[in-house]
């Protein structure tokens, strides 16, 4: 047993077969959206970075001047917070599914609940939203590293 006690007996599931498919197919789709949100979580904040790189790119293709340079800054500062918003709507998202999750695990086995309980729920949450607040850490850096680097390419320009 998870719990390190072997005299314990597993309590099976009282669902029907049906109904306990039903959940396993439920708990099934809300795991799998889970992972597709975290994979939208980090996809978003990969192709933003490389956002960020082109807005640079063209900065110096073009040559920006200060007014250019100015454009590409609110364009900076709309994608950081669109990014962020997006990034806490996907966490909204898991959030909702795991709790989706939690409802459906209560109808199965002693032994399925005892393995999920192997990792608790406040430590999930903690790692969660470390890693949410990381994301938005890389993000934000990704945004002032951009920034700089635009204002190097202007003072360039004008020396």
């Amino acid at each position: 047993m998870p719990d390190g006690d072997n005299n314990s007996e597993n309590e099976p599931s009282s669902l029907d077969e049906l109904t306990h498919a039903e959940l396993s197919l439920l708990y099934k789709e809300s795991t799998d959206t889970v992972r597709f949100a975290k994979h939208l979580q980090w996809w978003t904040v990969g192709s933003t970075l490389v956002a960020f790189l082109a807005l640079v790119g063209m900065a110096k293709l073009v040559s920006a001047d200060r007014v250019f340079a100015n454009q590409l800054t609110g364009v900076i500062i709309l994608l950081t917070m669109a990014v962020i918003f997006t990034l806490v709507v996907y966490q909204f998202w898991q959030h909702t599914e795991l709790a989706k999750i939690e409802a459906i695990s209560k109808n199965f086995s002693s032994l399925f609940t005892d393995i999920r309980r192997l990792k608790s729920r406040r430590e999930a949450n903690v790692h969660r939203y470390l890693l949410l607040v990381f994301m938005i850490a890389v993000v934000l850096l990704g945004a002032v590293v951009t920034y700089l680097g635009l204002l190097q390419l202007v003072a360039h320009r004008f020396q």
